[in-house]
This record gives structure tokens, sequence and C-alpha cells, in this order.
């Protein structure tokens, strides 16, 4: 140890003559070297004057000397005060003795050796952890230049070389700051991307615990990158359709003709190995050379995986483009290199089109396949603006895209060159009467025969085997040892399907049960009056709190229950074929955001759409088909999870419902839904004058109109009608538009008023009286948050206990 002495000494002059040794006793094996030049410490001091060791790697903080203090940039008024210091001490070396001068020297020295020694130690920690990266930095340079070629070895030893050259002056280097770290580890990634996309560009690496909690998709033939996308989904295993048809699709590059459940997954069976196949057919390109992107100047990069949506947002759809779109076209098939569509989807609804593009999206995040959703009720010029952008796949309605190919759109110019083909609800686009457009396109697709024959396709429907009866007027006509008409069996109906779409040699998988629907769907009906069709609903809604779809067979019905619920402050969302397009996708929207929302719609949100949470699907009024009842019923119960529907049905309508039940081949009658008698009172009341408010908020707006149509005309001919002349009170009172006009607004006031007055007294009872607490009462009183689920199957094992008493009675008398 060296011992620091009391006496005060100014330092030596270091910076102008050269270094004065000091006696070294324990380290006289070191050679000394004064640094010279600006040498920046990281805290901005400067090592001027230092007496440091040649031989830097094996260092030694004790022979570290500093003759001065170390300064900072960021202070300058600090700065001045030490030069003023420093002029003063060189005037009194200038006086002392060369003896004075050398034991102060040495004094200093070790002074500044003991200051010094903790920063010392904190460089030759950041020397250690640099040294580290550069070797790692290293071993991966060396790693992928052998893969590239053996020739390379000795150009990398002298990068080494020169690397460890350098660092021999690595402890005098200022560590570096964050925004140079960031930077070094952008390029390390960076050359770590060049190299895996040169290798292997369709694979993504997943962690070990994504790739344990994937491995049921293990032997699907699912590339990395969709793997990646699906777990980040949640899509931890397969559902029973996918596993069925996933290695036929994507190893044996066979067609599927699927059949499944509502809810089954039927959307990523399809469309899991297109993109499986569009990734293959793309890096096939690659390798041969064809189609390979060339590098143009100014040309945009490959979108990231949230800019895969390609279907303008909502606040600029109705806006169409001008004159600059022809100029901006130039451009951009200036910029952009024309790619092929690979893929097609064809649904029967818009918002079952906006529905599986997203799917697709969300599973073709890692992919950079890109896809984009077509279909009427938005501007052409802004869908055709998203073709110009030549996604990979299209999914569309057969209206628009018939219409935009027969327009000349560049993009599906060549539509029958597509790979792959998905016919989406395939039993109801093959309708006669419906979708004539899809039988045109099939006409095109399947022109050239053997484009026909490499094409890949996709047939799926919950209903596709289910198969009717015959007419009445048919059957009576089939009399005789030889019937004229014959029931079509379910293989013909699946041949006819195959012949007509062109598919060769399908597999054929159906996994629907005998039942049709969801094995977890709670079936049930209710008999009522038709005028009490509507007590009943506000009854279900006000009961058993929920998410809820009301069905309706037509749109002037769904009219009428928007707006008599609306009255009752419902919050109907009303969904039907003749609403603009904009408002029928922001009405699904506000339905998926509330947990209690009410969706009143047509058979147009029947078929496909995913709505999470559906707890109840109401059907008011008996499905026209079997079809519709499984599809309408399949928008709740979907994923594994409870649902309830209930259908309400008249007299009128038991025609209807045994030929529905009879081509779903069931035996046994649905199980009644129950009702308490008790509150359907209040019920009633609130729901006539609902009914009362709407008739006269009605007769307000006839007055309106019919007057504002002769005061119209009157204007137009020039003639002053008596009691128009609103200037006089007289002539007011004697208008008798305006008497029976005051008079509906007399009444309308009155009306609401007295169902404001009930609508804010609760029907049902809430909270628990601990008054009667085993009266029916108090049971009654909790029982209000019960869900419909669980209160039809306590009625469904009540009704076969109640026929198991009968049957035991029956037995003893």
């Amino acid at each position: 140890m060296v011992q620091n002495k009391q006496k005060t000494a100014k330092p030596p002059k270091l910076l102008k003559g050269a270094a004065k040794e000091p006696a070294l006793s324990k380290a006289e094996n070191w050679q000394k070297v004064k640094i010279k030049g600006h040498v920046i410490s990281d805290d901005g001091g400067g090592f001027e004057g230092l007496i440091g060791l040649e031989v830097l790697k094996d260092y030694d903080a004790s022979l570290v000397k500093s003759s001065q203090k170390r300064t900072t940039s960021r202070n300058p008024d600090r700065e001045r005060k030490l030069k003023k210091k420093k002029r003063k001490v060189s005037k009194g070396d200038e006086e002392e003795s060369s003896e004075s001068s050398s034991e102060s020297e040495s004094e200093d020295e070790v002074a500044v050796a003991a200051r010094t020694s903790k920063k010392a130690r904190l460089a030759e920690r950041h020397a250690q952890k640099m040294q580290k990266l550069r070797e790692k930095r290293e071993k991966r340079k060396e790693l992928r230049k052998q893969k590239k070629s053996k020739g390379k070895e000795n150009d990398n030893s002298e990068e080494s070389s020169d690397e460890h050259a350098a660092d021999r002056f690595a402890l005098l280097r200022p560590p570096p700051s964050d925004d140079e770290e960031e930077v070094v580890k952008a390029e390390d990634s960076a050359d770590q991307q060049e190299s895996t996309d040169e290798e292997a560009p369709e694979l993504v690496p997943i962690s070990t615990g994504e790739a344990e909690d994937m491995s049921a998709w293990n032997g699907l033939g699912v590339p990395a990158s969709i793997l990646r996308a699906l777990g980040e989904q949640g899509f931890k295993t397969p559902t029973q359709i996918q596993a069925l048809t996933l290695p036929a699709a994507i190893h044996g590059k066979k067609d599927i003709l699927g059949a499944a459940e509502t809810g089954s997954g039927k959307t990523l069976a399809f469309g899991i190995p297109m993109l499986a196949g569009i990734m293959e057919l793309k890096q096939r390109n690659i390798r041969s050379g064809i189609r390979k992107a060339p590098k143009v100047k100014g040309q945009q990069p490959e979108p990231a995986a949230d800019e895969h949506e390609l279907t303008p947002p909502p606040e600029e759809l109705d806006h169409v483009s001008g004159a600059s779109d022809e100029e901006s076209d130039a451009e951009e098939q200036a910029q952009r290199v024309q790619t092929p569509l690979y893929g097609l989807v064809l649904t029967p609804t818009r918002e079952l089109a906006v529905q599986v593009k997203n799917h697709l999206v969300a599973a073709a995040k890692y992919t950079g396949i890109r896809v984009a959703a077509i279909f009427g009720g938005l501007a052409v010029a802004k869908q055709e603006r998203v073709l110009r952008q030549c996604p990979d796949i299209v999914v569309a309605t057969p209206g628009r895209l018939w219409e935009l190919y027969a327009q000349g759109n560049r993009h599906l110019g060549k539509i029958e060159d597509v790979s792959f083909l998905v016919i989406d609800e395939t039993d109801r686009m093959v309708e006669k009467g419906h979708f004539e457009e899809l039988r045109s396109l099939l006409k095109v697709l399947n022109s050239d025969e053997q484009k026909k024959h490499q094409r890949q396709n996709f047939v799926y429907s919950a209903t596709l085997t289910l198969v009717h009866d015959l007419p009445d007027h048919m059957q009576k006509r089939n009399v005789g040892k030889r019937p004229k008409f014959v029931k079509q069996t379910v293989d013909q109906k699946i041949e006819s399907l195959i012949e007509e779409l062109g598919i060769s040699q399908p597999k054929i998988v159906d996994i629907t049960s005998s039942q049709q629907t969801a094995q977890t769907l709670t079936e049930s009906r209710l008999l009522c009056p038709i005028d009490h069709k509507d007590y009943h609903l506000y009854y279900f809604i006000q009961r058993h709190p929920g998410r809820t779809i009301v069905f309706c067979n037509s749109i002037d019905c769904v009219k009428r229950l928007a707006t008599l619920f609306g009255l009752l402050d419902c919050n109907p969302l009303p969904l039907h074929a003749n609403m603009i397009q904009k408002q029928r996708l922001k009405n699904l929207e506000r339905f998926r955001d509330s947990p209690t929302g009410l969706l009143i719609a047509t058979d147009v949100a029947a078929r496909g759409l995913d709505i999470p949470n559906v707890e109840h699907v109401i059907h008011y009024q008996v499905p026209r088909t079997s079809e519709n009842y499984v599809h309408r019923s399949g928008r709740t119960a979907r994923a594994n999870k409870h649902g309830i529907t209930v259908m309400f049905m008249e007299p009128g309508e038991v025609k209807s419902y045994v030929k529905l039940y009879k081509t779903l081949e069931r035996t046994e009658d649905l199980p009644l839904f129950p009702i308490l008698e008790r509150f359907m009172g209040a019920v009633r009341e609130r729901v006539n004058l609902a009914r009362d408010l709407d008739k006269e908020e009605l007769k307000l707006k006839r007055v309106q109109s019919e007057r504002g149509w002769m005061k119209k005309h009157a204007e137009e001919m020039d003639m002053i009608i008596d009691g128009y002349n609103d200037e006089s009170g007289s002539d007011q009172d004697e208008d008798p538009f305006v008497i029976e006009r005051r008079r509906n607004r007399l009444r309308v006031e009155t009306v609401r008023a007295q169902l404001n007055a009930l609508l804010a007294q609760p029907i049902f009872p809430r909270g628990f009286s601990f008054k009667y607490p085993n009266s029916e009462a108090a049971q009654l009183a909790t029982s209000h948050t019960q869900s419909a689920v669980e209160t039809m199957k306590a009625a469904i094992e009540d009704q076969k206990q109640a026929k198991k008493d009968r049957n035991k009675r029956k037995r003893n008398a």
C-alpha cells in the first residue's frame, strides 16, 4: 500500500514537458508511457498527461495517474475557474526548487491514483463487456461466412486481428451511449434478417413456449409463420374439421368439400391451406426467377403486418375519386410490379365477406400476403383503387365482382388463372333464382380445362348435406308404381354440386350431427297468438338480459320491431338489405361492443357471421326453410359455448314448423320455454303504451306532411288558402290542420309521459327480501338474474320429472 502524506504540494507541470517517471518499487517491470493527444473519457473529461502502460490489455489501476482534475464540457463556468487556478499553479511552480517539485509530484500522483482507481475499475468492466459483444458478433459473422463459402477463413482472421489491435485502446474509450447500443443491435438484427431471408424467407422462428403450446398442429403441414399468427390469436388446437381437412389440402393438394356445424372453424379450414399454397407458389416463382419483382427507384417497401387492411375506412367509402385518380394511376403502375391473383373467395353476404377477410388478414400476419374485400354498397372507384394494389387474395360477393370484371379491371382480367377458389355457404350460393352472377363467374373460371384441373377448390357449408322433401304438388302427382318425382338423396346432391362447380375428385368431409345444430345449443319454442309475440319478446329481453339476435322473415317486421322497442328503451339495432352498407357495418360494430346488445335482423345476418358471446337467438317468425333455422341458430353456441334459441310460434305457423322438423328428422317436439304469467300484466301495459305512442307519432307525421304538401302547392300556384296566414291568431284557431296537429302533440306528450313513468319502475323485483326467506316471492326476487339457458334446463328437468310421475301414477292405478 502507498500511504498518502499530509503535506500538500502543488501538482507538477506534465502537460508541457516530458513526463517525469516516479519511483516504482513494486512494479519495476512495467514500462510507463505518457499519453499524448486528445483522449476523452465517458464523463467528458480529458486524459492529457496520463501515465499509462504500453500493453493496455494487462491493466493495473494503480499505475494510472493524472496531473489535473477532469472537467466536463457541460459546465463552462467551472472550466474557467479551473483554468485560472492552473495559471496560478504554473507561476508558483517556477518559483519552487527542483527538490520540492519532485516530492510534490510523487505525493500528488499517489493521491490521484487513489481517486481514479474506482473509475478505472468501471472502465475495465466496460471493456470486458465490449470485448464479449465483439466476440459474439465475430462468431455470428464466421458462422454465416462458413455457410456461404469455405474459402474466406483468411479474411476472418485478418478482421479479428484488426479488431484485437483496435481493442488495445478500449479501456480509454468512453462507453457507448444508449443510442449507439441500439444502432449496434439494429445492425446485428438486420444482418441476421438478411441472412435468414436469403435462406428461407417463408419461415418465422417460434419460441420454445409457443412451440410447446402449438404442438397439436404438428403433422398438419401448417407453415411456421401461420402457426405464429394462430398462436397469437389463441388457436392452440385445431378443430375437428380442420384436423380432417388440412393434411389432404396442404400435402395432397386435393379439393375439399366440407360440411360441419356452425362455429366449427370452417373459415380457417380453407384459409390455412390457401395461405400455405400461396407461400409455396411465391417461393417457387422466386427460385425459378419468374415474376421476381425488380428494384425500382422510389418503389414502396412491403407493407407491415398491420397494413394488410386493404378495404377503405368507412369515412372514405362515399368519396368518389376525381381527375387526380388517373394521374396517380399511372404513377402507381410505374412503381408497382403487376402480381397475379392467387386466391378468390366468394361469399353470399357483404358482412360475411368482411369477416372472412379479417380472419385471413389475422392468419397471414407474418406471411406478407395481401387480402382485399370487394362487395356491393360501397363506391366502385374506391374498390378499383384497392385492386390496383394487386392483392394476392380477393374476398368478394358475386355481384360486385362480376361488375368489376365486366368493366375490364386489370387485376381481375385473368381471373381464370387463380390457383385457389373458395365458395363459402355453397348451398345458398347455388340456389336457383339467386346469385346469377355466380354462374357467369363459373363459366369464366371453368373455360380452360387445363387450368380448371390445376386449380384447388374448397366448398364449405353447415347445411351442405341437408335434403328437403318433395313439395306437396309433386307428391300428389306421384301416383302409381312408377313415381314421376323422386326425393333427392345426399349423394345425388353432392354429385350435382361437384358437376356444377367443376370440382374433380374432392375429399368429402361431413361431420354434421344428426340434429344439424351444435351440441351445446339449447332449443325451445313458445306458443302464443300473433299479437302477443311483442309481449313475450319484451318479457324475454327484460327477464334474461344478454346479447340477443331477433330474426324476422321480412324487412317491414324488422322496421316495426326496431321502432317499438326503441320506444321501450331497449336500444335495438336493425339490420336488413335496404340499409346502406355503412350503417349495416356500424350497427354490427355497436352490437359487438355492447354486452347486452339487441340486434333485429333479417336472414342477411343468418349465415357466417361470427359475433362473439351471443347468448340468445329468437325466431320471431318460423323460418321458411330448415337451412335458415340451422344458420340462424348457429349464431349462438359457437366454439363450444352454450346458447339458447327460442322459436315464437303462432297457430298459423304450425304447418311450417312441422315441415321444418320433418326435414331435420326430429322425432320429438321442442320443449316449451317457461313464462311467469304474474309479470305479464306489467309487460302488456308497457308494450300497449308503446304501441299507442307509435300510432300517435305516425298520425302527427301524416298531418305535418299533408299540411306541408298543401302549402307547397298553394305557393307554387300563387294562391292564398284560408287558415294558412300564421300572422293572424284567429286564422290559426280556425285552421283545421293546426288544431289537429296541436291535439296530436298533446296526445303524444301525454302517452310518452305515462310510458316513461312505467319504464322507470322495474318489472321484476330486485334484491333479496329477508322478511320471508322461504316464500315464493323471495325465490323470485333472486331469480331475475338467472340466464335463459339455466332457466330452460331447469324447465326441461321439471318436465321430465312430471312425465315420470304421470307414468308412475298410471302404473299404480
